[in-house]
């Protein structure tokens, strides 16, 4: 069964998050293997889409506190609802609840089409640190959960993420659906050669131990706690390569912890690295992956790093470490800069423990995207045959009006 869907989302290339690959990947991988879909989402200046599968951007700006995102205003963008709307799907799939969520929701309502909705983030965490007033962070999370109820179907990526919903205020059910990774295992060649590009990118000797934190730049991802156990490493005279790769409203701030703490010759920014090949050899010049965010729920990198057999260190009971086993397949510690000092003077000793983690990170959590949206195929079709009974029968090239 052929099946037209579309991907709505407020972030997407060249913003690199995690939301953002997400929504990228359905597109590449549905689109290839099981029809059309297409992915709506924010213009971004002087960028130019070249997928393989089609994309419709809307005019936005800049959000405010919250570099590099943006606020899309797609009901403004003429052009932009021209093209939207001689488009007929099967069903739609916001990764966002707010602008190209909403915009999903009245396509859904008009075209009388399923809408499936994925929870990925902690968005009241966001709220207020964009909004310093607790009456409207408690509306926004009121418009946040009117949505998710709205939908026909809620995914989620990990169970803790569930949860984090239903703390919430959300009431209904919600289906759980895991992130994958578009990171293929190298093989030794490969991971050689990678390995020398990287050294090469980075200016690493190859010698140090190295740590590697990918993601956005933002003080809720725990990146200064990070940055705390390194001053501890390089007081006790601990060697010691840290590279951060990414952008983000903190980024400037952290280097200039980093130049206080005199680490800028251990600490290497590499800024935002949109090119997957690069990356690839990044993360091959890594010892040890350095993620202890409480901020993430379900990160894509650290299936990314599994895929060199690169374990994570994580913060314990956070969103992001479920499925975690300490030793096993990565690494946990307490909430604190020195939790992660004594885990990276620990485990630097025993490159054995590290490797049998790093096996096991690739075992066990490890999953290619283009398995994960088989399923996402599968279940697709499932609330789209369940929704023929509930069908308008608008016809939406005549009736529909986005401004509705």
């Amino acid at each position: 069964m052929r099946i037209t869907t579309c991907q709505f989302n407020d972030s997407y290339f060249p913003i690199m998050d995690g939301v953002g690959i997400t929504a990228h990947n359905y597109a590449l991988w549905l689109n290839e293997k099981f029809g059309k879909t297409v992915l709506v989402a924010p213009k971004v200046k002087d960028y130019e889409d070249e997928e393989d599968y089609r994309v419709y951007r809307f005019k936005s700006v800049l959000l405010p506190g919250m570099n590099p995102y943006r606020v899309g205003l797609p009901l403004i963008d003429v052009t932009f609802k021209k093209k939207l709307k001689k488009l007929k799907f099967d069903l739609v799939h916001a990764h966002s609840p707010f602008i190209s969520g909403q915009l999903a929701q009245r396509i859904a309502r008009k075209r009388g089409i399923p809408l499936v909705a994925t929870f990925h983030t902690k968005y009241k965490e966001d709220f207020k640190k964009v909004v310093n007033n607790q009456l409207f962070v408690d509306f926004l999370m009121n418009l946040t959960l009117d949505f998710y109820n709205s939908a026909d179907v809620v995914w989620v990526p990990n169970k803790s993420t569930g949860y984090t919903l239903q703390e919430y205020g959300y009431k209904g059910k919600f289906e759980l659906i895991p992130n994958g990774t578009d990171m293929e295992i190298p093989n030794k060649l490969s991971r050689i050669k990678l390995r020398k590009a990287g050294l090469e990118l980075t200016g690493a000797s190859g010698n140090e131990f190295t740590l590697l934190f990918v993601g956005q730049h933002r003080w809720e991802k725990n990146v200064r706690m990070i940055i705390d156990s390194l001053r501890m490493l390089s007081e006790k005279k601990v060697g010691f390569q840290m590279i951060f790769v990414g952008e983000g409203y903190a980024a400037k701030e952290m280097k200039k912890l980093v130049k206080e703490y005199d680490l800028t010759d251990k600490v290497l920014f590499t800024g935002l690295i949109t090119d997957r090949n690069k990356l690839k050899s990044i993360y091959a010049c890594a010892d040890l992956f350095i993620f202890p965010s409480q901020y993430d729920n379900s990160p894509l990198v650290i299936q990314e790093a599994a895929a060199f057999d690169i374990p994570s260190v994580m913060v314990k009971n956070s969103s992001a470490a479920e499925g975690i086993t300490d030793k096993v397949n990565g690494f946990l510690i307490d909430n604190n800069a020195r939790a992660l000092f004594n885990l990276i003077s620990e485990v630097r000793k025993y490159p054995e423990v590290i490797k049998l983690a790093g096996e096991g990170a690739r075992k066990t959590i490890y999953y290619p995207w283009e398995g994960i949206v088989d399923s996402v195929y599968q279940r697709y079709v499932e609330i789209i045959e369940d929704h023929v009974g509930k069908r308008k029968s608008v016809r939406p090239d005549e009736d529909e009006d986005l401004d509705d």
